[in-house]
């Protein structure tokens, strides 16, 4: 089950970037991020009211344990979507691709250095062909000049999102064993719903330029679905699948993503970008073939 977890979740996540240019027009990043975080709690409260789970007794004693890990879990995913939603903003809706990679270069560095892990050849030539691929699709044909103006701002708003939501994969495998996965993720989010709204690290405005369309309204629903259910079964996965499987099956959503960017949004894809998504995907295929040969 963890892996057709896995496999629903980067299909959800996939339309990140849809939601994202449909709500912009009306709503600062900011207020995007608190969006689908406080929204994502309303979807976590709603299932765990269908599930009919309460809290669980110990959850005090866990939390006096383990809070250090879930305030620094609702930190990291409150930068990977404030930095994700600042780059979204201005360039295609697909271009979160690139936290992925990036996200699966980090896991493998914490499994080697934290987690006891050899960095075998074939893991080094897959870490490779990540920084490969990720490095053809930022320069997507440029002029360096070009590059610099600003879509190399684009690029490390990426990496660093890459960055942050790989902490909070590693702090959500963390309080894993001491946590039920939807009190944890209710705990995460509304601490960076609250946070996100009194401290917004990028555009400080709250009411919207304009009435929002009803399309803007079904998308942050739709955030707030995939964050708050999304997150919710990513949790359940990560305790039943080798720990950099994770990144290997969420890597299938940028194929989903740029498909959207073309249907939706009419947005030009290019043979760097289509070369360097190939290269970073067959990077973490080969980088966590043998972790999922393992877990077979």
């Amino acid at each position: 089950m963890g892996y057709l977890y896995l496999t629903t979740v980067a299909f959800l996540f996939s339309f990140g970037g849809t939601c994202v240019k449909t709500i912009r027009p009306f709503f600062a990043p900011s207020m995007i991020t608190f969006f689908r975080c406080f929204v994502g709690v309303l979807w976590l409260l709603l299932l765990k009211t269908i599930l009919r789970k309460p809290i669980r007794s110990d959850f005090s004693s866990a939390l006096k344990a383990h809070w250090k890990w879930l305030i620094f879990g609702a930190a990291s995913k409150l930068l990977a979507y404030t930095t994700e939603n600042i780059a979204l903003s201005v360039g295609v809706s697909y271009g979160n691709i690139l936290t992925q990679p990036v996200q699966m270069v980090l896991l493998t560095i914490l499994g080697v250095t934290l987690l006891g892990e050899r960095m075998t050849p074939q893991r080094t030539a897959g870490v490779i062909l990540c920084v490969t691929g990720i490095l053809l699709i930022s320069w997507n044909g440029m002029s360096l000049e070009t590059l610099l103006s600003g879509n190399l701002t684009l690029t490390l708003l990426y990496i660093a999102s890459g960055i942050f939501a790989g902490l909070f994969v590693f702090a959500q495998k963390k309080v894993a064993d001491s946590f039920d996965v939807l009190d944890s993720n209710l705990f995460m989010f509304s601490v960076a719903a609250i946070v996100g709204f009194f401290v917004p690290l990028s555009e400080g405005r709250v009411l919207p330029t304009g009435t929002p369309t009803p399309a803007a309204i079904g998308a942050i629903a739709l955030f707030g679905f995939i964050t708050g259910i999304g997150f919710y079964l990513n949790a359940r996965a990560i305790p039943l699948v080798p720990f950099q499987m994770v990144a290997l099956l969420q890597s299938t959503m940028v194929f989903f993503s740029i498909i959207w960017g073309i249907v939706f949004f009419h947005e030009p894809v290019s043979i760097f970008i289509i070369t360097g998504t190939l290269l970073f995907v067959t990077g973490i295929v080969l980088t966590q073939l043998r972790h999922a040969q393992k877990g077979k």
